[in-house]
């Protein structure tokens, strides 16, 4: 119970966020006996229960309320347990069955029962206004429902539909306004009759006219229900709650919507009516747990909280509903000072923030890490007086139970130390549609370039390729977890699985495109981070830390091998765009590159003698690709390069370090001359440039 035990800490130091609504629509902090709920609906009331006024809640933001629960109506999932203040049209309107509404489906049409959901929501808040800690506000709310005509009131001003017979309209049957086709009687809702209810009180005491927004209110409530409500219960049972150790008021009804709003699974279930789970182990929900109402009610209000303010969801797609899957957080006590989450890539956690881009600059990973050290620093200076962060992952298997798959407690300087680590040896220089971190989903943007580590979802991605089911990459992303917060060593098959991924260019690639499209962006991207998964590995395993520059002086084998694969690939592509007017399609160094990685030297043939009638097209511009062939060759230990063994991970290095020299000089062009490179490797201009542009080849 360590981590509900900080939870609960991390409530009582955030005392001050409570009931507070922030403005980007993100859910706040909830007082206890309170949950959050959307309400699509909002009756003024006057101070003696009369109408003054209804209107339908059309922006997304303002839907957002604060509402007064029972434990049972905050964890119910279609049972009779209403909500004391804030609920659906079928527990508030006496006049619902009347009109039509349909009842639940676990009353088997028995309207008797249904009407029932009236009864006891009227029932609830009577015994709340009657008492010590009525308010008037719930005074003039009970006088209202009492009347019975909600629906028949809603209708009048338009916001329900009713047909001839006074029964709800279906939404197929609604008339839309002219002037707006998007109006209907209830917006964002699938049936009107589901509509949730909130109220506005004109009361002229100096209070908060809106409920949901009311502290008095809200105090009011949690009062009444702790003192009043489960007093029986706490003569009952003098227990103590295993959290804090305190004689307190017991609960084995645990809050849901704990990941986001409507989320069903909970943290901790004791109902054991049917399965019997836990049956052999124990005789009662007690023997496993004892936890107090407050304490479980601030712990997981907080969860919620938090995971919604710096949590990072991944969503996954169950037949066509979207739901939330495994979910991160890393958080300190106070909640008001910034960690670097361990699901962002170096962009996501700021290394980029008004930086100019360096990517062609001189020890470029040099001054990325310059960068990084000097970001880590600043988080320490921040941190300095935190004791602990903290980090969970959850994750559910059924829509009706969550588990903790990670938790630990961490000491700032340990966590940033690793998180530093893993920013460093896994960095590289990546060329693909960056995502944002603006919302709990990334989402793609434009193209982007940036040297650091790659984000957990990426990798996971570019080893089980886009269409993979999202629970099997998440499975990835939850491995990663520790080599990124712990320092463990990275998996080999994931290593491995990366870059058969990155080999396999033409299952990527489309060669009618026109345009470099999705397809060459997720190869780049397959290809830079098995560069970064590799470099990182072999790190680990023999300490050999390879630079992100091309080295001129390595002579192993597999390094060799994919310069010159790099040099056979970009002169196809310059001939293709001089011959053919700048069409694309793929050069056979890209459609060899699989086969090349098993048999290299076999392979190699076949590359080199198919471009002869390149060679042959370019001319005397040709001179300096065969020289590059040449060159490389020549570094080959005596012997290795006849080996047809497959390749390890440093091919895709050696690619990719020979295929970033040659950037230099302009995008995917090569240069034309010998001339031309040993000038601008030995010295470029200073803004980077190269020095012969006036060359007839220099836009390419």
């Amino acid at each position: 119970m360590s981590w509900m035990q900080k939870l609960y800490n991390t409530y009582n130091q955030c005392e001050a966020w409570k009931g507070q609504y922030p403005p980007d629509g993100k859910r706040p902090l909830a007082p206890i006996c309170h949950i959050t709920k959307d309400a699509h609906i909002q009756i003024a009331l006057d101070q003696d229960g009369n109408i003054q006024g209804a209107q339908p809640i059309t922006n997304k933001i303002d839907m957002i309320t604060i509402i007064p629960a029972t434990e049972d109506s905050a964890g119910r999932t279609g049972g009779p347990a209403p909500h004391p203040l804030v609920d659906e049209i079928r527990y508030l309107a006496g006049d619902y069955i009347e009109c039509g509404g349909r009842v639940p489906k676990i009353y088997k049409k028995d309207e008797s029962k249904a009407r029932e959901l009236y009864e006891k929501y009227k029932n609830l808040l009577s015994g709340w206004s009657n008492s010590e800690f009525s308010q008037p506000k719930v005074r003039a709310v009970l006088r209202y429902i009492e009347k019975g005509t909600l629906v028949k009131d809603l209708a009048q001003y338009g916001i329900f539909h009713l047909g001839s017979d006074g029964k709800f309209l279906p939404k197929k049957d609604i008339k839309r306004n002219k002037d707006d086709q998007d109006i209907f009687a209830v917006p964002n809702m699938t049936n009107q009759d589901e509509a949730v209810i909130r109220w506005k009180v004109e009361i002229d005491d100096g209070t908060e006219m809106y409920t949901w927004r009311d502290e008095s209110l809200q105090k009011s409530w949690s009062d009444y229900y702790r003192i009043v409500y489960l007093s029986e219960r706490k003569a009952e049972n003098g227990a103590f709650c295993y959290v804090t150790g305190k004689e307190t008021i017991l609960t084995n009804k645990h809050p849901k919507y704990i990941r986001k709003k409507g989320d069903n699974p909970k943290l901790i279930s004791s109902d054991d009516g049917k399965g019997f789970t836990y049956r052999g182990r124990f005789e009662s929900a007690d023997e496993a747990c004892l936890v107090g109402l407050e304490t479980s009610q601030k712990a997981h209000n907080a969860l919620a909280w938090l995971i919604d303010r710096q949590g990072t969801i991944f969503w996954e797609k169950d037949g066509g509903k979207t739901t939330a899957g495994l979910t991160i957080l890393a958080w300190e006590s106070s909640a008001q000072k910034e960690i670097p989450q361990p699901t962002r890539d170096s962009v996501g956690i700021g290394l980029y923030d008004d930086v100019e881009d360096e990517l062609d600059k001189p020890a470029a990973g040099q001054q990325y890490a310059t960068r990084l050290h000097k970001k880590i620093l600043g988080y320490k200076a921040a941190l300095e007086h935190t004791p602990w962060i903290y980090i969970i992952a959850l994750d559910s298997l059924s829509q009706g139970r969550m588990a903790i798959a990670y938790y630990q407690e961490f000491q700032p300087e340990v966590y940033l130390e690793k998180v530093e680590k893993w920013h460093r040896e896994c960095a590289w220089t990546h060329h693909y549609l960056l995502p944002k971190f603006d919302d709990l989903i990334s989402t793609p943007q434009k193209p982007g370039s940036f040297i650091g580590a790659p984000a957990p979802l990426d990798i996971a991605e570019v080893v089980h390729g886009k269409k993979a089911s999202a629970k099997i990459k998440h499975h990835t992303v939850a491995r990663l977890f520790p080599c990124i917060i712990e320092g463990h060593s990275l998996p080999r098959d994931v290593v491995d699985a990366a870059i058969r991924q990155a080999s396999k260019r033409m299952a990527l690639y489309d060669p009618e495109d026109k345009k470099i499209g999705d397809e060459e962006y997720t190869w780049r991207k397959s290809l830079t981070i098995a560069c970064a998964l590799f470099r990182k590995y072999t790190l680990e395993n023999t300490k050999e830390d390879y630079p992100m520059a091309l080295d001129l002086t390595r002579t192993k084998r597999d390094y060799l091998y994919g310069r010159l694969l790099a040099i056979a690939d970009l002169l196809e592509t310059k001939a293709l765009k001089d011959a053919e007017g700048k069409q694309k399609r793929s050069t056979n160094a890209a459609r060899y590159m699989q086969q090349f990685s098993q048999h290299p030297f076999r392979t190699w043939k076949l590359i080199h003698e198919a471009l002869n009638p390149y060679i042959l097209g370019l001319g005397g511009k040709a001179i300096w690709y065969k020289d590059q062939f040449a060159e490389v060759s020549c570094l080959f230990v005596p012997g290795e390069f006849e080996s047809d063994a497959p390749l390890t991970g440093e091919y895709l290095l050696g690619y990719y370090c020979q295929w970033q020299e040659l950037r230099k000089f302009g995008k995917d062009a090569l240069p034309t001359s010998k001339d031309q490179v040993s000038e601008n490797t030995e010295e470029e201009s200073e803004d980077g440039v190269n020095e012969y542009d006036d060359d007839e080849d220099s836009e390419d």
